[in-house]
């Protein structure tokens, strides 16, 4: 045992230094590191794994770990979503059913692609090898979308369902191949069933008691302790699947996958505190741990004593391309060539998931030793160079300086003077329209139109592409409520809706929207003007170059720090920290965190200075 920890030392030592080793290099995934450091240690003779040891256990929950955060990032109101309401369903598939259709044609390009390598000697199962080839790594591909925005248009949002779709597929189909070639058509099927009741039934019974007020006050009273609650429920529902997995016969990631999930439908927004939290836990021991010992137990011997397997990996690389790029021509009537091209190239990302499936593989008997090092090495290079080829095909534009704000209520006067304040403020300002009529008023008065239907659904393009802000103020609160739930179903994280009645109030706040209602706040923002007079010019002027902006804290830059040890632009003040449904009133001792909303006010320019700073 003192052995196993010397060498959890050294593993741990790695974790630590690799990332700071790689840190000139910003385009190589600290993953690839990993991999690297743990064939060093094994070349070196310094790492002895054993089955059942210490490290075994700590890389078996690293690996359940992985399946865990990347189940976290499934949402399956996107996946199963029916689309567009409007005229564009008739026009075309919708969203989720076009994504689908090229997983289809891309698991069926891998099925012949895996035939084609098991056929010319390559040593695993084909149809294991049509999973690794069908499969994409969401967790490289997410932060390239988020970087450019692109979750925001209909494009980005169909690249991102691809790969969402590929890796919940995966999981699901390598774990029923894996029944089947163990157990073959028999009873043992019926596990996977009762794997998905339960399932479905923690989803929906377990939503609506963590929903309870009750439940909910608690958990948030005893997650800011040294209790933690919140994180031992998500780590208690991670054992508990993959303990009911594995006594059902099914593999490990298949419920960790699974718990996930169940963590992902639980969580509110107020609870990005707790996915930071876990994936500080996951990425911060347990799942270096994994890669590695993965690094670790690579046979390059076996690679090196075949060198037509060492072949095999241009040939494996090759056929990824057309595997991805075929079908991804298919999303050419949503974005242009370029950037149907690039979606290709950048979905042929292979890392986490694929090289867990080699690693169960390569346990299983399904694939060599050799087989298994040459899948993993090919991970390695589209990890490094399909995110460079997506960055040179579709460069990054110099976006529009100005915000983008939509607005839907050209009926409601108070909505146009809304608009008109904001275009003043310098955003850039496009109504949503039903009809021509109101189309023609809307440029009469030089704002741009985008034109919904009655089903008030964005078109798949549209001039206004890049919205930060989406404010539903029709007079009609039903028309307010469908524009809000098609805007928030889109992707679009800020909407505010106008609320008439008051018995409408819930249903917009369950949209996970922000409400304004005239009746309530009218009385709250005169009395707060009364108090302050001197408010009243900074908050109603529009010709000066003062103003005051929120800023989400999103990037790892700020986070832990103090206020007072953050180098401001001059002339800045931040007025409030929202913080969930906590409001924070800073001081200079007062600590960031990410997710944090920032009110700042201070001049236009310096304000702009700051947008970039903080990467908004």
């Amino acid at each position: 045992m003192h052995d196993h920890f010397i060498e959890l030392l050294l593993i741990l030592a790695l974790a630590f230094l690799v990332p700071v080793a790689l840190a000139r290099f910003r385009r190589v995934p600290v993953v690839v590191g990993e991999i690297l450091a743990g064939i060093l240690l094994a070349r070196l003779g310094w790492l002895h794994l054993e089955e059942g040891s210490l490290l075994s256990l700590f890389s078996d929950i690293g690996l359940a770990f992985l399946m865990f955060l990347a189940g976290l990032e499934i949402d399956l109101s996107r996946l199963f979503s029916p689309g567009s309401r409007n005229g564009e369903r008739k026009r075309s598939l919708s969203l989720p059913l076009l994504a689908g259709l090229i997983y289809l044609l891309t698991l069926a390009l891998g099925e012949g692609g895996g035939f084609l390598l098991a056929r010319s000697g390559l040593e695993g199962n084909p149809h294991l090898l049509a999973f690794i080839l069908s499969a994409t790594s969401l967790g490289v591909l997410l932060p390239i979308l988020k970087e450019r925005g692109m979750l925001q248009t209909r494009g980005g949002q169909l690249v991102f369902l691809v790969a969402l779709l590929a890796d919940f597929a995966t999981v699901l189909l390598l774990t029923v191949f894996i029944i089947f070639q163990e157990s073959g058509l028999s009873l043992d099927i019926l596990a996977l069933v009762l794997i998905f009741l339960v399932f479905g039934f923690v989803a929906r019974v377990g939503a609506r008691f963590v929903r309870l007020d009750a439940v909910r006050r608690l958990m948030d009273e005893l997650s800011h302790t040294t209790v933690q609650l919140k994180i031992r429920g998500a780590l208690a529902i991670l054992l508990g699947f993959v303990v009911l997995v594995e006594s059902l016969g099914a593999e490990l990631i298949l419920g960790a996958f699974l718990a996930g999930m169940i963590i992902s439908l639980f969580k509110t927004q107020a609870d990005e505190e707790l996915v930071e939290k876990l994936e500080a836990f996951g990425f911060g021991f347990f799942i270096p741990v994994f890669f590695i010992v993965t690094g670790a137990t690579l046979d390059l011997a076996a690679l090196f004593a075949t060198p037509e397997t060492l072949l095999f990996i241009p040939v494996i690389f090759a056929i990824s391309l057309v595997v991805k790029l075929v079908p991804a021509l298919l999303m050419r009537p949503r974005m242009g060539w370029r950037e149907t091209l690039a979606a290709g190239f950048l979905l042929n990302t292979h890392l986490s998931l694929e090289v867990a499936v080699a690693v169960i593989g390569l346990r299983l008997g399904l694939i060599s030793s050799a087989a298994s090092t040459a899948v993993i090495l090919f991970a390695v290079i589209t990890v490094l160079t399909m995110p460079l080829l997506f960055g040179f095909i579709h460069p990054p534009t110099r976006a529009d300086s100005r915000r983008m704000r939509l607005v839907f209520g050209w009926d409601n006067p108070s909505a146009q003077a809304i608009a008109r304040e904001l275009r003043a403020h310098g955003d850039r300002t496009c109504f949503l329209v039903r009809d021509e009529r109101e189309a023609e008023q809307v440029s009469a008065d030089g704002f741009e139109a985008v034109y919904a239907g009655e089903a008030l659904s964005l078109p798949a393009e549209h001039p206004c592409a890049g919205v930060q802000t989406f404010l539903a103020f029709s007079l009609n609160d039903e028309l307010n409520y469908l524009a809000s739930r098609n805007s928030h179903a889109a992707g679009q994280e800020a909407v505010i809706a106008l609320v008439n009645q008051p018995g409408n109030l819930a249903r917009f706040r369950d949209l996970g929207v922000r409400v304004f209602m005239p009746n309530i706040y009218q009385s709250k923002i005169v009395s707060l003007l009364a108090r302050n007079p001197a408010m009243f010019e900074l908050l109603t002027s529009s010709d000066d170059m003062r103003d005051v902006r929120e800023f989400p804290l999103h990037g790892p830059a700020y986070a832990g720090r103090d206020l007072r040890t953050v180098r401001w632009p001059e002339g800045v003040l931040v007025v409030s920290i929202q913080r969930g449904d906590q409001i924070i009133i800073p001081h200079g001792n007062t600590r960031l965190e990410r997710n944090d909303r920032l009110v700042v006010m201070g001049e236009t320019e310096q304000l702009d200075t700051l947008e970039k700073l903080l990467g908004v």
